[in-house]
């Protein structure tokens, strides 16, 4: 089955933030020397440097924005791969195959759960029978930290994303049996892809997803897969607007992550 939600006939709306680790086999060059010519090359791939800090003579971090297509791996090849293009001539293999990258966001993991946990009491329906059945439609895994490192095969990355989808033309779903197999399909395609469901926020004209996906899925194949498999309980027709929304987080938020620097 075509899926009908596609990157070509989507819009986006992001805050997608990443802090990334970078370690050296020995002492690097000066930040000064490169870190222009890295912002300039990385914006090639949709990666936007927004700063750098030396941690120790062999270590970078580096706070970075993107767009929704790419993944956490892509950004690590894009950074890593593009600065050693530029020092290779003094230092050629300059870098070890680990890193450390993880998802960030204006808010930590607690405060976004909490957000989200608290959308069916923020968006009452005035039927209370109604209501009742929203918020026994909410998912949540209280044994799923979204906070948490993974291993991935040559480093830990933390991939957390927030994903919001609205349904087309202010529609609003009060069905229990459609709410439930929503619920349903969301659930089976995360167990599908091993992505780590947190939280689902089920309203009658929207929803929160919270997960962790692997470290080589973006939020864009992330956001478009869950939209086709909402799509699949209305037989594949447009029940969602042709937008999405994705963010990161994590168990920093940004302004954690620049004291640190």
């Amino acid at each position: 089955m075509e899926p009908i939600y596609t990157s070509n006939n989507t819009q986006t709306a992001y805050q997608l933030n990443w802090s990334l680790a970078l370690f050296g086999k020995r002492e690097l060059p000066d930040q000064s020397t490169w870190l222009d010519d890295l912002r300039a090359t990385t914006e090639a791939d949709a990666v936007r440097v927004l700063s750098s800090n030396v941690r120790s003579e062999n270590t970078l971090q580096f706070l970075v924005s993107t767009r929704p297509p790419s993944s956490p791996s892509e950004i690590v090849r894009s950074i890593k791969g593009r600065l050693q293009h530029l020092i290779r001539d003094r230092f050629p293999k300059a870098f070890r195959r680990n890193y450390h990258i993880q998802s960030i966001g204006e808010a930590n993991t607690n405060v976004l759960d909490q957000y989200v946990a608290r959308q069916a009491a923020n968006h009452p329906m005035a039927d209370d029978a109604v209501q009742t059945r929203f918020e026994s439609a909410q998912f949540f895994d209280k044994k799923m930290d979204l906070s948490e490192w993974r291993i991935g095969t040559y480093g830990q990355y933390l991939n957390s994303l927030q994903i919001v989808l609205e349904n087309a033309e202010s529609w609003h779903e009060v069905r229990e049996t459609q709410l439930t197999r929503v619920r349903s399909i969301i659930i089976r395609a995360c167990q599908k892809k091993a992505w780590r469901l947190s939280r689902i926020g089920l309203l009658s004209n929207h929803m929160h997803i919270l997960l962790g996906a692997d470290v080589t899925e973006s939020p864009q194949s992330v956001a478009l897969s869950l939209m086709n498999n909402v799509a699949y309980v209305y037989d594949m027709k447009p029940i969602l607007k042709n937008s999405y929304y994705a963010g990161t987080f994590g168990g920093y938020d940004r302004g954690a992550v620049r004291l640190r620097e």
